[in-house]
Parts: structure tokens; sequence; C-alpha cells
């Protein structure tokens, strides 16, 4: 794991570097490298929700014009030329309406209780004829226990809550290589495991806090354990190829066009 984890590691925020989160650096990563084969004519590009900053410092060494925006400032290692990083709540974004080519916004709606000024935010910013990516987990393989996540989604029920807010809005998936199946598999068994020590759900009762607290170190936990069985497989982006969003894939992937001025 990275330096950064003794202080921010929460679980749920990634770091660049991370060995036991590596699956899951490069799952992320996956959207990103769509973005850049999607964008190629996108010089200018927001990243909405960019956490500690990898996904917009990858951007950045294929794009001219790079916006990171989050609540928390990003790491260190992502303060790289051409990127951009802006502290800011999405319902105060001081930026101009309709400036960006390309907006991504990555594992971001989940943590929504209320959506709707998340994707107003998003029409808002990026240019008639342009393109929001957005990904969230697939609820169909979700392991379900993730405090952070407020709201989960199958694919017809995002793309509804979408399509109020731009023209089109494609669907894809983003799927999983052999390697990345047996490793998701095991890890559900070790997620169950634990689980089951709390058959009366009495966690759900527990404050806050504790519940964060506790979730990112089970999430350390089970890691390790795959770590010290079989091993951490060595995956890149290409165990996360991007294809139909069926109910089998671990993300979905919305393509979402805004109306193009008229």
């Amino acid at each position: 794991m990275s330096r950064h984890d003794d202080v921010l590691f929460t679980g749920e925020r990634l770091h660049a570097g991370s060995e036991l989160f590596g699956v899951d650096l490069a799952r992320h990563r996956a959207a990103y490298q769509f973005a850049l084969e999607l964008g190629a004519e996108a010089p200018r590009v927001l990243d909405l929700g960019c956490g500690s900053g990898y996904g917009t410092a990858e951007l950045a060494g294929r794009r001219p014009f790079v916006v990171g925006v989050d609540r928390v400032w990003p790491d260190p290692e992502a303060r790289v030329p051409g990127a951009r990083y802006l502290l800011a709540d999405l319902h105060g974004i001081p930026l101009a309406a309709d400036a960006f080519d390309l907006v991504v916004s990555f594992q971001v709606i989940e943590h929504l209780d209320n959506p709707g000024p998340y994707l107003e935010a998003i029409q808002r910013l990026v240019r008639p004829g342009g393109t929001a990516l957005i990904t969230t987990p697939n609820r169909l393989t979700s392991d379900g226990v993730n405090p952070y996540h407020l709201h989960e989604y199958e694919a017809q029920e995002l793309r509804g809550i979408l399509l109020p807010h731009f023209a089109e809005v494609e669907m894809r998936g983003v799927g999983a290589s052999p390697a990345v199946a047996r490793y998701l598999d095991d890890r559900l068994r070790r997620i169950r495991k634990i689980l089951r020590l709390d058959p009366l759900r009495l966690r759900e009762r527990l404050p806050r806090p504790l519940i964060e607290w506790l979730f990112a170190q089970f999430a350390i936990r089970v890691r390790r354990g795959i770590q010290r069985g079989d091993g951490l497989p060595e995956v890149g982006v290409e165990d996360f190829p991007i294809g139909p969003a069926d109910p089998t894939c671990v993300d979905l992937l919305a393509i979402c066009h805004k109306r193009s001025a008229s």
C-alpha cells in the first residue's frame, strides 16, 4: 500500500501505488483509458469527483487542458504538468457553463442520495454537442457492503435518471477477465464469511464513524488474505474490457451526449 494509506485510507478512495488495491485501480483506470480513446478530439476535459487525482493526472498527460474537482485535495504525485485541481462542492462549482468538451465522473453517483444537482452540474459544464462519461458499480454484481454507497444502480435504472438531462444516453459495461473474475469471487467469499459473524446486522446500528473505520479495516484484511492465499493477480486495464451493459459487468458506463446548439 502507498504511504498515503495511513493518513487518508478509507477503503473507498484509491491511491496510485497501493499494492493491495491494484485490481481496483486497474478497474477504474479502464474507464479513464476509454475516456482518452473516446475523447480524442476533446481538448478541454473535466474530471468531476477526481478523488486522489491519479485519473486526472493520466488525462493531463494526453490532453492540453484538464481540471480535476473534488472536496479534498489530490495526492502530491497527481500534481503533474497540465493537471489543474479545484476544491469545490457539487452545489457551488465555480466554472463557466459549456466550458468542457468532455466531462468524466467515475464512481461518484452511487454516493449521492439525490443525484439531481450532480447531473445538472454535469449538463451545465459540458458544451453543446459534448459528451459526459459516468461510471458506477453494477448493482447486480456488487458486494453491497460499501457504507459510502447510498444507492447502486442497474443499467436501465441508471439510463432512466440520465435521460432527462441529456439528448442521448448509451449504456456500456466494464467487464472482467477470467483472472479478475476469480479474484472477485474469492473476495466475495471472504466478505460473506465475515458478514456471517453478524447475522442480526448489528453493525448497522453502530456510529457512522465506526462503520466507516471497520469497512476500511476489513477491506485491507480481505485483500491481505487473498495475498497470503493464491496471491493478488497482476492485472491491467486490458483485464476490464468495455462492452455491452449486461448483468455480469462489474461497472456500468454511461455515454451521455448533450444536444448541439441550434
